[in-house]
């Protein structure tokens, strides 16, 4: 009994340990972004083919930022299209010093420059690790398929992961973020309504705030789509609720003790206001599609947090006098699917309810009715609809729901035919 009263004793005071040692910045960093969690390294980033990629499809290049760090990435060939240039890539040589160089991956941006009807995504993966890692490369392999003719992938390591330089931070991956973004569009020619962000876990914090980044820049920058996948409305909330590594609870236990709750919450440093920045996003773009995925049995990201999300790009878009622009809880898509058939016509349609495969809702978004010059002396009234959309699915949990077929097909859908 002493035993076991003194291993009660001494769990409890080491949790306590490790709460108070949330307070600190570097403990905050350290579990936010895992990026000390070294899966993958230089071997696997160099020689994608030792993680199933076919020889030289995959071109790692490095990408410099403004204040000099430099970031390691990848850019992943449409199967079809290796194909039919497998023998010239075959003969490339991808030493260390033709990808540091830049060399290497010029042939691959050729042939993506050659056809007319690429389609360019830019993903952003979760915390630890690097672009190698665990699942990754299964989920590009499984996003190329959405064309394997014109689909080309990359994927960049944020600062601080895998081999990239730098700290991470909250600020420079979002900053960093926008500018890859801006980057690739710049590398690739190819124009921004045939390129689409996609993020899964931390990357949606990534995505969402350098989407927010871009609609604010000038010019105004806005891609096909936006598609957050296994995302959290703000690291705040998600703490509540969060364990590490699944086993760990951080603040579950003291959901009695509001005061402690709220002193730590103000010593985040990191926050991921999500919510927030896609509500502001969505107010300030009018182009760009937003898809929120999400899994039922997410086990470390519970579903509502998706349903928080939509909600927040809804309110974006309803840009009502009633609404607060700062709050993301407004409850706009419950009232929308509590709405009649007759009410939700022509604003809101329940494509799937589903609960044992996939429910899938979308909010459209109707743009006032704009004239435009035909010829000289004809003019037509256009109107533009843009669409918000959840897109949620049993199957996948945390981290391999990109790589289900009813996901990969929303994207496809998004990306080709929408």
């Amino acid at each position: 009994m002493a035993i076991y009263t003194k291993a009660i004793l001494f769990a409890g005071v080491g949790y306590l340990s490790f709460m108070v040692s949330l307070l600190f910045e570097p403990v905050q960093r350290n579990l936010v972004f895992l990026y000390r969690l070294r899966l993958g390294g230089k071997e696997t980033v160099y020689h994608p083919e030792s993680v199933g990629f076919a020889q030289n499809q995959v071109a790692p290049f490095w990408l410099t930022m403004p204040d000099g760090v430099k970031l390691f990435g990848w850019h992943i060939l449409p199967l079809d299209v290796y194909a039919a240039h497998r023998q010239e890539l075959r003969g490339l040589s991808a030493t260390q010093d033709s990808i540091d160089s830049g060399e290497f991956a010029k042939r691959h941006l050729e042939i993506l420059k050659e056809d007319p009807d690429a389609r360019v995504i830019i993903y952003y993966h979760g915390n630890s690790g690097c672009i190698s890692a665990m699942h990754r490369p299964d989920i590009y392999r499984s996003l190329i398929s959405t064309s394997p003719a014109h689909t080309h992938l990359f994927v960049v390591d944020y600062r601080g992961f895998g081999i990239s330089g730098g700290t991470p931070s909250e600020e420079a991956l979002i900053s960093d973020g926008a500018f890859t973004a801006k980057t690739i569009l710049n590398m690739t020619g190819v124009p921004a309504d045939r390129t689409i962000l996609i993020g899964q876990s931390l990357g949606t914090g990534v995505i969402i705030g350098a989407a927010d980044l871009l609609t604010q820049s000038d010019p105004k920058l806005e891609f096909r789509a936006l598609v957050p996948i296994a995302g959290f409305a703000s690291i705040e909330e998600l703490l509540s609720t969060y364990k590490i590594f699944g086993t760990i609870p951080v603040l579950a236990p003291f959901k009695s003790f509001k005061a402690l709750q709220t002193l730590l919450a103000r010593q985040l440093r990191y926050k991921f206001h999500s919510d927030v920045r896609i509500e502001r996003f969505v107010r300030n773009s009018r182009k760009t599609k937003v898809l929120v995925v999400h899994s039922f049995d997410d086990e470390h990201i519970p579903y509502f947090h998706g349903e928080k999300l939509v909600d927040a790009a809804i309110m974006g878009a309803l840009e009502s006098e009633a609404d607060d622009a700062g709050q993301s809880s407004g409850g706009h898509l419950k009232r929308l699917v509590e709405m009649s058939e007759d009410e939700r016509h022509g604003v809101f349609e329940i494509v799937s309810v589903g609960e044992r495969q996939v429910r899938e809702y979308v909010f459209w978004q109707k743009f006032g009715a704009t004239a435009e010059v035909v010829e000289e002396s004809q003019v037509s009234l256009t109107s533009e609809v843009r669409r918000i959309g959840m897109l949620a699915v049993k199957w996948g949990g945390h981290d391999i729901v990109p790589k289900s077929t009813d996901v990969v097909l929303a994207i496809r859908n998004i990306l080709y035919e929408d």
